[in-house]
């Protein structure tokens, strides 16, 4: 690689936003050195949780995970790319040392996924927690809103509840890929199970896979298959009496009107 970058944030954007950034790459190369988020995380300068949780983001935002871990505990464990992840990387930095042969580059159909439609995905930046890359299924149209059915994984469905205005504006079809954004702390927890009486439309089953508490409130990070995951924040006292520790099962609800779509 020459001395003299051309940087691809600078090069390539959409509505004024970066398309992907080099510290998430940068992060994907040290896992794939040292096949271990908590080396690769000192050699990049972050802690073990901003590492994990950038990962956790990389494959909630592809169709496909990019990195697949293996439990071993906080400081354990392994990691390793899959051949998207790869792909992934490949494409950032043939755009970062030759700028000239992009379009060549980005059209070129060899079976993995478009690498702009990667390199979209990972510069969506968002206050939400949960960021999904997911498929529209269907459109339901009321007399104000509409229900609109997702795709997630080959196991989880989500519904999302719009206004028609929103479904026009955005131009909601069945299989366009859309992002789905849900904040932390709409997602309520319970354990596997259990026969709940409550009115939320979405339930995704999962495993907890990290827990972590705090003086006020408890994160839980749900693995929901697939190299996906889901996120929620509750009250300290709800974790407690909830009892959920890594590797329960558990369900993940929210309410249909808590999911929010955004497209590109």
């Amino acid at each position: 690689m020459s001395d003299t970058k051309i940087d691809a944030m600078l090069a390539l954007r959409r509505e004024g936003r970066p398309l992907v950034g080099r510290d998430r790459i940068d992060l994907l190369e040290a896992v794939a050195a040292h096949g271990s988020i908590t080396k690769a995380a000192k050699v990049v300068g972050l802690s073990y949780k901003a590492a994990w949780d950038a990962l956790n983001a990389v494959n909630n935002l592809l169709p496909r995970p990019a990195i697949i871990s293996q439990t071993g505990g906080r400081h354990g464990g392994g990691a390793a790319l899959t051949e998207d992840g790869r792909a992934l990387i490949a494409a950032f930095r043939l755009l970062e040392e030759r700028l000239g042969r992009v379009a060549a580059a980005l059209g070129d159909d060899r079976g993995a996924l478009d690498p702009l439609t990667l390199l979209w995905s990972l510069g969506m930046k968002t206050s939400a927690r949960n960021a999904f890359r997911c498929v529209v299924t269907e459109v339901r149209p009321g007399a104000v809103n509409a229900e609109v059915l997702l795709r997630l994984s080959s196991t989880a469905d989500l519904t999302a509840i719009i206004t028609l205005e929103s479904v026009r504006d955005l131009d909601i079809t069945v299989g366009r890929e859309v992002m789905v954004l849900i904040k932390s702390s709409f997602v309520l927890l319970a354990p596997a199970g259990q026969k709940l009486a409550i009115s939320a439309r979405n339930r995704i089953n999962g495993v907890v896979a990290r827990r972590e508490d705090g003086a006020v409130s408890s994160e839980f990070t749900l693995d929901i298959g697939e190299g996906k995951s889901i996120t929620a924040i509750v009250t300290r006292d709800s974790a407690l009496e909830l009892g959920l520790n890594p590797g329960d099962e558990a369900v993940a609800l929210f309410k249909a009107s808590h999911v929010i779509l955004a497209v590109d």
